[in-house]
């Protein structure tokens, strides 16, 4: 295991960068994931890591990319799914899995997100 430090404390995260205990995530931390990747967290970004958080909560597994991209479609208000599933590269530029998963503080998703 690998540990982050934010605010002084160490954060425990695997090889991958995905945080081992839910508990450690906060909203402060998700912008300082982001800033390390180069991304600035936005209305829509958090729109989205909300949703996933959200789902996750409800069902205990993270969503499916077309799940996602259909959210991503509504709330950036696009034409369908195939265009949500485009700009969901567009805000997470290394993929759903890597960077929103990440960053909603869920472990490293098994399915296809």
């Amino acid at each position: 295991m690998a540990f982050l430090d934010f605010n002084g404390k160490k954060i425990e995260i695997d090889d991958e960068g995905y945080i081992q205990h839910q508990e450690d995530w906060s909203k402060e931390l998700a912008e300082f994931m982001a800033k390390q990747d180069g991304i600035e967290l936005k209305e829509e970004h958090w729109k989205l890591i909300d949703y996933v958080r959200e789902y996750y909560k409800e069902y205990q597994v993270a969503p499916s990319i077309r799940a996602v991209a259909k959210q991503v479609a509504e709330i950036c208000n696009l034409p369908n799914v195939r265009e949500g599933n485009k700009h969901i590269y567009v805000l997470f530029p290394e993929g759903p899995a890597r960077q929103l998963v990440r960053y909603a503080g869920l472990s490293k998703p098994t399915g296809c997100v």
